[in-house]
């Protein structure tokens, strides 16, 4: 599986990283084949947000989630 973790008007620190690529290894349990997974970290004034897109064989997945916290994101 290969990660693309970018960010938008935020900088991606590694415990920041090594907490998305945590919170992904569930992913794995349930969907055998992978591809790969893009994330985008961004913050706008209060509001943190994260989108992210799995692209799997034959499907496609893309969620986000606004929270007041990028960990509280990530987590939702």
């Amino acid at each position: 599986m290969q990660l693309s973790v970018t960010g938008h008007h935020v900088e991606v620190t590694p415990p920041l990283r090594g907490y998305v690529e945590k919170k992904l290894e569930r992913i794995v349990r349930h969907f055998d084949h992978v591809i790969d997974v893009s994330v985008v970290l961004s913050v706008q004034k209060l509001d943190r947000k994260i989108e992210a897109s799995v692209h799997l064989s034959g499907k496609d997945i893309h969620v986000q989630c606004h929270e007041e916290d990028m960990y509280a994101a990530i987590d939702g």
